[in-house]
């Protein structure tokens, strides 16, 4: 289990070092392509994400479940991207996001390469 964990975080290390910056033509990309920055983005992104899940949860009163099933994962896709811009403009030092645009190719793109990531990593 342990061992899936770490191969999950570094293939997300190595989509968000290489392949995002590439297919956002560098609109999201981490600062002096680091794998520290790039683990210390990954972090704080997830917790970002946590927060902004836990706030609709808490706003929607527990309606956050519904949401998402009835939007078919648009809610979900821009929270992630919501944690991705916000990560961006706090650690602007780790993580350049041109704007929420990019930061919505950026989201679809984790998006894709995680659920990849799960298929393949069980």
């Amino acid at each position: 289990m342990l061992l899936n964990l770490a191969i999950h975080v570094l293939l997300m290390l190595a989509a968000m070092l290489y392949l995002v910056p590439a297919a956002t033509n560098s609109g999201v990309a981490i600062r002096q392509n680091s794998v520290l920055r790039g683990v210390l983005a990954l972090v704080v992104i997830a917790l970002m994400n946590k927060i902004f899940w836990h706030l609709l949860g808490v706003l929607g009163v527990g309606l956050s479940v519904p949401t998402v099933l009835v939007t078919a994962g648009i809610v979900g896709w821009l929270l992630n991207s919501l944690a991705i811009f916000t990560t961006g403009r706090l650690m602007p030092g780790v993580l350049y996001v041109r704007d929420f645009t990019m930061a919505m190719g950026a989201s679809l793109i984790l998006t894709l390469v995680g659920w990849a990531i799960s298929l393949i990593v069980l």
